[in-house]
């Protein structure tokens, strides 16, 4: 039997090509996910290691906080010479690193949605990974360093010069050379500003060190002078070895980016799970197709067993020769994606593509077993084909009635997929990650009710669907329409992979939409500010002195800073944002909804006092008046009075205290940006322009209107959408695929029907507008299908959300384009089997049985 399978499958060889290019796609996407993370962390092992050179122990302040890319709080001056006289340090050297941003020589801040702008300090010889390639390090606090990437791609040399700002005004150096860290041009997409300590030290405002590098004496390992030194320093102090320190931040990276790595393999999951589909629906025609086939080889004496293995012998076949090029694909994949997050502003690294043996292994299972699993109710199909089914027609796929347990059957997974869901919302799952994963369950279960019952909707939908297509083509539209309809099962196999990915871009255009109403609602309701001033890349701080520069602005009223600061709940150890303003000014530039207060809690708040959102109130059982403890980034407890509780989401966030709390408790430096009130009567647009000319000095803040402020987090949202967009692509194309496959299987099977078409008079041109028709209606039923169930995603997923502010809203026309591109998308995928059908043979047609 497994020479019998490898023939049929040398005989179908473009029937093979085409189902295991749905596994070489979904194996690609898994693969390429795999290779692209693998590919981040090498970049930043590597970055990571060389940048630590020579140190054999690393001090840094304990972080007590965890927070993704928070840095721990700067070590007092006095830390370095305690850690000097620890018996066994040979040599050690503190440093400052922080964020800073470098202007181009256009004068326009270099900003990015990923890796940022780092100062560091001249090191010492023993501890230097720079490699210079032109001139050297700098020696005064006007020089700097800059890496060779930064250097190369904005044009900078040696004696040039270049300006830096950050918790100072900008500032001009002179460039005293170009440098780069081993072989490496590229620093895992940061770019590098070295500068002398002193000057370091002033420009990032952090007066002491943020890092201690040590380098053990002769006869001492690191893990005894690590031992030495903590107990030196004691508990506010966290010592590491060079490889301990190392691990530590590649690991923190690597949980930063987990998300990425996570939805990615979701994506990636949804073109598996579509191929799974088109894999089904091949299997399950080729099997009736072959009915003769099977019958006769029942009875030359063939088993059920033999049946059963000879087709799914095929499945392994394909499955294996698909997966292995689907892993090697996957290199193309991730070369992609590195690609497409450059594009967005997210560069990461530039080392060579990882494959490890945990990516092949993966995507090998995944293919083999994807494969199998769609092959397997089509082979058992297979085995109660009698000896008999020698003599008689071959029986199209499909064709039986419909059952009453497939409609009981759809019933209950759709309803069990919906109270998965609801649970994983309204429930307590657990983790975060574990609510993701209810309800990725729950939503696969409810696409499969979909794909279930969708064959019972399959004749009156390609009635309504076909309707207007008859009007328009007549004849051939009819016999698209009833072709669509004869075999529902087949049809509805086919819309439906077609339907998990229209459902899920229909979920996300949604939700984009929604987002937007937000952003709307939630401005318009609590902005009162004629303006606000932010960073240009929209997320990292801006100095304290910005809110001095704004309050000499003619037609500035007022200024009305926000800090933003991680804390970490006493009571469950869940890490909080905390947000900050100045009770003088935050009553003019806010106006929020109250559960139980009124907007004058912000003017009359105190010092010791804070206000809470409601579902963080009701999620921790909090009242007015009652006490919240918060550790801080340096491990300080601290309380709070709840003094207020606001109704929902505003741009403070969850938990909100004055100013002054956040730089007495938290040590907060740093503001995160700035509404501005104006005077009665002036101009948004005139003050914009006038704040900046005030804030020459501080070219990374960014002046903005509120509609700019709306318009930019607009750009923010649509960006988002378009990168999932282009992720949903894939399962769109493995969908369509499954519609070419359909209809080039129905044409084969259809052989002599449309030989006769054509012998009573019908054209080529009508057999192709034929197949066309029959395309789109399937297209068409596919795309309904998941407009529907996109949006019942939707209403359920954002139920949570509405009480927090969450405006849910149908885009009609999104949902109409959606519609008409799935049909375009039928046409296109036609175009092959409409040509093959409309070049059928008459005579040999007829003759064929």
């Amino acid at each position: 039997m497994l020479k019998v399978a490898l023939k049929g499958l040398a005989t179908r060889k473009l029937r093979a090509a085409l189902t295991g290019f749905a596994v070489v796609l979904g194996v690609a996407f898994v693969a390429g996910t795999f290779v692209f993370t693998d590919t981040i962390d090498a970049s930043f092992r590597d970055l990571f290691e060389r940048a630590s050179k020579g140190t054999d122990v690393s001090v840094q302040s304990r972080q007590s906080v965890d927070a993704d890319f928070e840095q721990a709080p700067t070590m007092p001056k006095d830390t370095l010479q305690r850690v000097e006289s620890v018996p066994g340090v040979e040599e050690a050297f503190g440093s400052v690193s922080f964020d800073v941003t470098l202007l181009d020589k256009k004068g326009d801040p270099i900003v990015s949605n990923g890796p940022p702008t780092l100062v560091i300090t001249v090191p010492p010889e023993r501890f230097d990974p720079f490699e210079f390639t032109e001139g050297g390090p700098p020696k005064t606090a006007d020089e700097v360093a800059l890496d060779k990437s930064t250097a190369d791609k904005y044009g900078f040399g040696v004696g040039d010069t270049v300006t830096v700002t950050g918790a100072t005004p900008a500032k001009q150096y002179k460039v005293t050379g170009v440098a780069k860290i081993g072989e490496s041009n590229n620093l895992a997409g940061a770019r590098m500003v070295e500068m002398t300590l002193p000057e370091a030290q002033r420009v990032t405002g952090h007066d002491g060190y943020d890092d201690i590098s040590v380098a053990a004496a002769d006869g001492t390992s690191p893990e005894e002078l690590k031992a030495a030194i903590a107990r030196e320093l004691g508990p506010e102090f966290a010592v590491r070895t060079g490889k301990e320190q190392v691990d530590k931040t590649v690991g923190d990276f690597a949980d930063a980016f987990a998300p990425i790595r996570t939805s990615l393999l979701v994506f990636a999951g949804v073109s598996v799970l579509v191929g799974g589909f088109l894999i089904f629906n091949t299997f399950n025609i080729t099997v009736a197709q072959r009915t003769r086939e099977i019958g006769l080889l029942r009875t030359l004496g063939a088993s059920r067993r033999q049946v059963l293995r000879s087709v799914l012998t095929e499945s392994l076949a394909i499955g294996v020769a698909a997966s292995v090029i689907g892993v090697f694909a996957g290199l193309v994949i991730a070369a992609g994606l590195r690609a497409l997050f450059k594009a967005v502003g997210i560069e990461i690294g530039a080392t060579s593509l990882q494959l490890e043996p945990r990516t092949i292994i993966v995507g090998l299972l995944v293919g083999v077993i994807a494969t199998l699993v769609s092959g397997f109710v089509p082979a058992r199909r297979a085995t109660r084909i009698e000896p008999i089914a020698a003599l008689r027609e071959a029986e199209i796929a499909g064709s039986e009635p419909l059952r009453r347990r497939r409609v009981v059957a759809a019933a209950l997974l759709g309803l069990a997929g919906i109270a998965v869901m609801l649970y994983a919302l309204f429930g307590d799952v657990g983790s975060d990650s574990a609510t993701a994963s209810a309800i990725g369950f729950g939503a696969v279960l409810l696409m499969f009710g979909f794909a279930l019952i969708a064959a019972s909707l399959v004749r009156p939908m390609a009635r309504a669907i076909g309707k207007p297509l008859e009007r328009v083509q007549g004849l051939t539209g009819r016999l698209a329409r009833e072709n669509a309809q004869r075999v529902p099962q087949r049809t509805a196999t086919t819309a439906s992979a077609l339907m998990i990915g229209v459902a899920l871009v229909v979920f996300v255009a949604i939700f984009a939409a929604g987002a937007r109403a937000t952003v709307d609602q939630t401005i318009d309701n609590q902005v009162r500010a004629a303006g606000i001033v932010t960073h240009q890349n929209g997320f990292n701080p801006l100095p304290d002195a910005v809110v001095d520069a704004l309050r000499g602005v003619d037609g500035v009223a007022a200024v009305s800073p926000v800090r933003i600061e991680p804390a970490k709940l006493v009571s469950d150890g869940k890490t909080v944002q905390v947000g900050g303003i100045d009770p003088a000014t935050a009553g003019e530039a806010l106006s929020l909804q109250w559960a139980d207060g009124s907007n004058e809690a912000l003017s009359q708040l105190g010092d010791g006092e804070v206000i809470v959102n409601q579902d963080f109130a009701d999620a921790h059982d909090l009242k007015v008046g009652d006490e919240l403890a918060l550790v801080t980034p340096r491990g300080k407890k601290v309380s709070y009075r709840v003094s207020a509780v606001y109704d929902a989401d505003s741009l403070l966030g969850q938990l909100t205290v004055t100013d002054a709390s956040l730089v007495r408790d938290f040590e907060s430096k740093d503001i995160f940006y700035a509404f501005v009130i104006s005077e009665p009567g002036t101009d948004a647009v005139a003050l914009k322009a006038a704040e900046d000319q005030a804030l020459k000095g501080f070219p990374t803040a960014k002046p903005q209107t509120i509609q700019d402020f709306k318009n930019e987090q607009y750009e923010g949202i649509n960006g988002a959408v378009t990168l999932i967009y282009l992720l949903l692509a894939l399962s769109v194309i493995v969908a369509l695929l499954g519609v070419v496959n359909t209809l080039a299987l129905s044409v084969h099977e259809r052989t002599r029907e449309l030989g006769m078409l054509r012998a009573v008079g019908m054209s080529r041109r009508q057999v192709r507008q034929m197949i066309r028709g029959e395309s789109v209606i399937t297209a068409g039923i596919g795309a309904v299908l998941g407009i529907v169930l996109g949006t019942l995603f939707a209403l359920i997923v954002s139920r949570p959300l509405a009480d927090s502010g969450f405006v849910f809203t149908i885009p009609i026309v999104a949902l109409i384009v959606v519609f008409v591109v799935a049909a375009i998308a039928g046409v296109v995928a036609a175009i092959q089997p409409a040509r093959r059908a409309a070049k059928v043979d008459v005579l040999r047609a007829v003759t064929t049985e």
